[in-house]
């Protein structure tokens, strides 16, 4: 499988939680981030700089995000584009305060729904959805720094989402590989089994047709010694035809004898009458 059909399975997913935990990974390896700090002239000591709200975990603002604006999938791949452009932009010693992680997050965000969507939240709108953790202003300076620091370039390509994805990626080729060997294998087993069963059934009708064909001959066998020891005396009696003309003959020789006695002795006497 191709990267460019796993990515096209992994953008009709939806968002999942292990995605969120991805893109907060991803965030925070951008730059890091550490308290502002203020010097006391009274005591000489080193304090943290209260901030006007306590900021939410990164997973649980983005998580936030997502289900207020229902947020799919490719929104998401993009901003994950932006997100990595922007670490190879920035030096490595760059330090943020408590909220920069959210304002870059936020920031890439609102530029990959502009992007893709054809309508998409003003930025007001977005400032609501930070549930007061950043202004409208502050909303309005992320997307404008960021944009200055991609150098107005949006586009985003088959390579770097590949590159920013893999992880991904590499799995839903091995599962998709892993359905087609299993497919395989089932195929493979189903041709088996009916090679097996064709194999027997043409081994089992060959020997009913053999038994069919030993039953038939002795059968004709039987009725053929059945016949031949029938009684004589119970058949019917024939004679040869040279026996049956010499016997027709003599009956009639012996028919014309007597008829001609008869008629001689008739003859040779007077009626009584006329002596």
């Amino acid at each position: 499988m191709s990267d460019y059909e796993a990515l096209k399975i992994f953008s009709r997913q939806p968002v999942s939680m292990e995605m969120v935990e991805f893109l907060a990974a991803t965030t925070c390896s951008v730059i890091q981030v550490r308290p502002v700090v203020s010097q006391k002239s009274t005591q000489g000591e080193m304090v943290v700089t209260p901030v006007a709200k306590e900021a939410v975990p990164l997973t649980r603002f983005i998580s936030r995000l997502i289900e207020y604006l229902n947020v799919q999938t490719p929104t998401l791949m993009a901003a994950l584009v932006y997100l990595n452009r922007l670490r190879n932009a920035l030096p490595g010693n760059a330090v943020g305060i408590e909220t920069t992680r959210h304002r870059i997050f936020l920031a890439s965000l609102i530029l990959s729904a502009k992007l893709l969507n054809d309508s998409s939240p003003l930025n007001k709108h977005w400032t609501k959805y930070t549930d007061g953790l950043l202004s409208n202003k502050d909303v309005n300076s992320a997307e404008r720094e960021l944009i200055g620091i991609l150098k107005w370039n949006l586009r985003v390509d088959e390579k770097e989402l590949v590159s920013a994805l893999q992880p991904f990626l590499t799995r839903i080729k091995k599962d998709i590989q892993r359905k087609h060997e299993l497919e395989s294998s089932a195929k493979s087993e189903y041709y088996r089994m009916s090679s097996f069963y064709s194999s027997n059934l043409l081994a089992l009708s060959r020997l009913l047709s053999k038994n069919s064909l030993f039953s038939a001959s002795n059968y004709s066998l039987k009725s053929a010694t059945s016949c031949s020891s029938i009684p004589e005396d119970l058949g019917p009696s024939r004679m040869p035809l040279s026996t049956r003309l010499s016997t027709t003959l003599n009956k009639m020789n012996k028919n014309s004898f007597y008829k001609t006695s008869d008629t001689s002795r008739q003859g040779g006497l007077l009626p009584s009458a006329v002596v």
